[in-house]
């Protein structure tokens, strides 16, 4: 198994996810997206992850990088 995140790399992630979340947040409001319990909720960020965040996390590991390429193999 690769190395664990640093406490510095968990603290920059949750700074991330926590403007991602205000972001699409944001969205929803500005789109009437169904908010009203937590089912809703659930839909519509799985909605925006799957139409965001996703494709974006795809292309970066479907990019050759040398750096990523060492550690990871191949299967």
């Amino acid at each position: 198994m690769g190395a664990l995140m640093t406490p510095a790399e968990r603290q920059e992630l949750l700074q991330c996810s926590q403007r991602i979340a205000e972001l699409l947040y944001q969205e929803a409001c500005e789109q009437n997206q169904p908010m009203g319990n937590l089912g809703a909720i659930e839909s519509t960020v799985r909605s925006q992850v799957q139409d965001h965040i996703t494709p974006v996390i795809g292309e970066f590991f479907a990019k050759p990088s040398p750096a990523r390429t060492k550690d990871t193999p191949v299967n």
